[in-house]
């Protein structure tokens, strides 16, 4: 790597992504900023063209710096060395299959933490793009009516209250280095990065929000939080009640770990959903015994009629 002095280090997790990297990277390379920013790309061993897109941006750019590994990485193993390797004040995120939509992201977000020194994440609004059915909903919050909170808000992103959108946040790197136990998390194979460490970076500082809408977030299209298999599923709330247990450990103010009952509920709940998408009544008809939710889901799997008749609404409500 360069010897510049980077404020900012962008980081891009990728894993075949060929059909989106390359906004990815351009709308990175668009912002535009008063002083040097740094772009590394960590590509997990991809098996089809995302390598070599990449390749391509890091043979034309100095700032851009390509992540090399002998075996995949995982998810958090990938974002970790990222982290490790970021030389910035600030780390931003923007994911393989997401954008930035605002040139000015960079600098809006770091003018703001410059200015507030007890900021250690800034996160703004954004808008959400629907893979299905090619549906943008613009600036997200604020059409929604969603207003995050801010401050030290460590109990609402306990609770998931904090409505906060990873391809949108700033953090402070030095507090983020400092605080967040990066080997564990690769050790324990953490599930996501950005809800641990947001909620850790929490109980040190102000989260805070700018009502801007600075990325595109896309939904819909299959990744590790978006999955039809079953056997992912389960392995992701396995691993995702072992990280919470895990973070309860670090904060002995919030007691003991009483939220594993939460666990094994939603997992049905996303197996049953996943059963809807996979059109297989059998199995719907299995997890909505244990689904413990009163939902119409669950109801509308009783019988083979009403579930592929809920199936035909959905498809055709989706258009």
């Amino acid at each position: 790597m360069d010897n510049k002095n980077y404020i900012v280090s962008v980081l891009i997790v990728t894993y075949n992504q060929e059909q989106w990297i390359a906004q990815t990277i351009e709308s990175v390379l668009a912002q535009k900023t008063t002083y040097p920013f740094e772009v590394i790309i960590g590509d997990d061993c991809s098996t089809d063209g995302t390598r070599a897109i990449c390749d391509s941006y890091a043979s034309k750019y100095d700032n851009i710096h390509l992540m090399s590994y002998p075996k995949n990485q995982g998810l958090i193993g990938n974002w970790v060395a990222c982290v490790k390797a970021a030389s910035g004040k600030y780390i931003m995120n923007c994911a393989g299959d997401d954008y930035w939509n605002n040139p000015n992201k960079i600098q809006l977000q770091v003018d703001f933490m410059e200015k507030y020194p007890s900021c250690v994440i800034s996160h703004t609004d954004y808008d959400k793009f629907l893979v299905k059915t090619n549906k943008l909903i613009c600036s997200h919050n604020q059409t929604k009516g969603i207003h995050p909170p801010c401050g030290r808000i460590q109990k609402e992103v306990l609770s998931g209250e904090e409505h906060i959108s990873a391809v949108t946040i700033c953090y402070r790197a030095e507090m983020l280095k400092k605080y967040c136990p990066l080997d564990t998390y690769v050790s324990m194979r953490f599930p996501r990065e950005d809800w641990p460490t947001i909620l850790i970076l929490a109980a040190y500082g102000d989260v805070e929000y700018i009502p801007v809408s600075t990325a595109t977030y896309r939904v819909g299209q299959v990744s590790i939080t978006n999955t039809i298999d079953y056997d992912k599923i389960r392995k992701r709330y396995k691993l995702d009640k072992q990280m919470t247990e895990f973070l309860y450990t670090l904060f002995p103010e919030w007691g003991p770990f009483k939220d594993g009952w939460w666990y094994d509920m939603h997992v049905y709940h996303s197996l049953l959903v996943a059963a809807y998408e996979n059109n297989d009544y059998s199995s719907a008809k299995e997890f909505a015994k244990d689904d413990l939710t009163s939902g119409l889901l669950k109801k509308m799997a009783k019988n083979p009629i009403s579930f592929y008749i809920y199936r035909l609404y959905k498809k055709f409500a989706n258009r």
